[in-house]
């Protein structure tokens, strides 16, 4: 009997253990079904959140490779497949243009974004070059209309004294004393035409306004009116200038970290009325400016052209040959047979960079030494001293298109002979008239 009770107190605990462990197994199923379910989606979010970082930082390698291009880091692919320097320019521009490769999709980005990218992912750049010395030459079937606003002043004042100085305040003779002001204005309408991608020809057609005062104080002794006299001329001129004629060629392609090199050529009529063609009066002084040189000039020159990361160096010399002519001009008894204005020299350099794709600035120094005029007078020849112009040069370029531009030059002389201040104001448009 006490084994029966046993055996069933037996059973007992094992049925009643068995049924705690039936129910700890139903009330954790659900627990461990959950957990996992949790698990599975925050698997989900931590492969999501990769690829978003992934995605960002490729976002941020491009965005920083195109950061570089904006900041001028890329500029130094050549001009055209070709090698020439042949460009539709905003007022003589040197332009660099990207060549267009098939190699990686714009979204590649480099092992090293730190670093520069290769020559075939640089953008297109333009950099001005001081108008006028070459080295910009206007693609082939392209002609390029160039209106031009240029004005200049200058203001002398000279002292001079002939006679006797015995101590510093006592002056024994004549003094004379002149101020002049010069005024210029010229409206320009040039055209340049690409024969080929090396060579163009190019004219230009001015129309000039003058404007000249000079106040002459001559001081004497024998003068009336407390020994003083004053002299006032104020005269002006307008109509056609002296229209030019060019040719540009580039001579190499600039291959092999050299310098592009360009032939320049220019000739000036005398098409503008010369200074021995205006009215005068009784005296034989003029009552009008001219608005021509008077001669024919030619001038060839060279332009060496190097480009360097961001910026170009530009260097341009020539010389200038002014063709000798009889005038046979009188004036009462004075008679002047033949003129040979005198020749000069020309040479100028600058650097010149780009701001961004659209804006881009030079800076620069031109010099002319131009050598004395010999004059036939009465059968005698006389010789005009030489004299130099120099000019400190800044200019600054804007890309309004594909085909037009702006910009402005300005030149400040430094010598006595120089104009004070020189503006200039080009906005060129192009138009392709043959492929």
């Amino acid at each position: 009997m006490s084994d029966y009770k046993s055996l069933l107190f037996l059973s007992g605990l094992m049925a009643g253990s068995l049924t705690q462990n039936v129910t700890a197994q139903e009330t954790s199923t659900p627990d461990l079904e959950t957990l996992l379910k949790i698990l599975e989606t925050q698997a989900q979010q931590i492969d999501r959140q990769a690829r978003e970082l992934e995605r960002q930082r490729l976002e941020i390698a491009i965005q920083k490779q195109r950061l570089d291009r904006l900041t001028g880091q890329e500029t130094n692919a050549a001009p055209y497949p070709s090698g020439t320097i042949a460009s539709p320019p905003p007022a003589r521009l040197i332009r660099t243009k990207a060549v267009q490769t098939a190699s990686a999709p714009e979204t590649s980005v480099p092992e090293d974004a730190a670093t520069r990218p290769s020559e075939e992912q640089r953008p297109q750049q333009e950099i001005t070059v001081i108008a006028d010395v070459g080295g910009v030459l206007t693609p082939k079937g392209q002609l390029t209309i160039e209106p031009t606003l240029t004005a200049s002043h200058t203001s002398s004042n000279r002292f001079f004294f002939q006679g006797v100085e015995f101590v510093d305040s006592v002056l024994i003779g004549v003094i004379e004393a002149t101020e002049t002001r010069r005024n210029y204005i010229s409206g320009q309408l040039g055209f340049r035409y690409g024969l080929t991608n090396r060579m163009e020809v190019s004219t230009k057609v001015p129309f000039i306004y003058r404007d000249d005062r000079v106040e002459s104080t001559i001081v004497s002794e024998q003068n009336d009116n407390d020994g003083s006299s004053t002299t006032l001329q104020d005269l002006s001129g307008e109509g056609l200038g002296d229209i030019e004629f060019g040719i540009q060629y580039q001579l190499n392609d600039g291959q092999e970290n050299w310098p592009y090199f360009v032939a320049n050529i220019r000739a000036k009529s005398r098409t503008g009325e010369g200074p021995f063609e205006v009215d005068r009066d009784e005296d034989g002084l003029e009552t009008e400016l001219a608005t021509g040189s008077g001669f024919w000039s030619v001038e060839p020159s060279l332009t060496m052209i190097y480009q360097t990361d961001p910026a170009v160096f530009f260097t341009n010399f020539g010389y200038i040959w002014n063709i000798g002519r009889d005038v046979n001009f009188q004036n009462e008894d004075i008679f002047i047979s033949h003129v040979d204005p005198g020749d000069a020299v020309t040479g100028n350099f600058g650097i010149g960079f780009a701001l961004n794709e659209t804006l881009s600035m030079s800076f620069g120094y031109q010099h002319n030494y131009i050598f004395g005029t010999e004059t036939e007078i009465n059968g005698r020849f006389t010789q005009s001293r030489d004299f130099q112009v120099g000019s400190l040069l800044f200019g600054l370029a804007l890309g309004l298109g594909e085909r037009t531009g702006l910009s402005m030059n300005v030149a400040v002389g430094v010598t006595d002979d120089s104009p004070d201040v020189e503006f200039t104001l080009r906005m060129p448009f192009s138009v392709m008239l043959f492929e």
